[in-house]
């Protein structure tokens, strides 16, 4: 596999680390929220409390080894908390409960994020070997 190619495998195994990953990181925002009722603190710290979860759950997919790809890993989380702020403002403004919003928002980031995990943060990882 080169480095614009996807086998079954690692969209496989994307899924379900993504799973582990979402289930992680709804649990982190929804605790938050219930714990301050700021949705905004909410999204921030439960973004923020994957983060390294998320990338060494991802580092497993992509067969990628050590830190060298966490300053590009740390960049598009960076631009997640904000973007998943605006769209849950705009979702709430419709009527729909922060909870709901949330859910809706994960749906829409999942493929991006494999997108952006296999062709620019693990790029240069090795190939899945089966």
């Amino acid at each position: 596999m080169n480095g614009t190619t996807v086998n079954l495998r690692q969209l496989v195994r994307f899924g379900m680390a993504g799973a582990l990953n979402t289930c992680f990181g709804y649990l982190a925002f929804a605790s938050l929220l219930w714990g301050t009722g700021i949705k905004e603190v909410a999204v921030v710290f439960g973004t923020f409390a994957g983060i390294l979860f998320n990338f060494n759950t991802y580092k497993v997919v992509f067969v990628a080894q050590g830190m060298s790809r966490l300053p590009r890993f740390l960049a598009f989380y960076a631009t997640m908390p904000c973007s998943n702020i605006v769209l849950l403002h705009v979702l709430t403004a419709t009527g729909l409960s922060p909870y709901v919003g949330q859910a809706m928002i994960i749906a829409l980031v999942a493929p991006i994020s494999f997108l952006t995990l296999r062709f620019w943060v693990f790029a240069d990882a090795l190939e899945l070997k089966p």
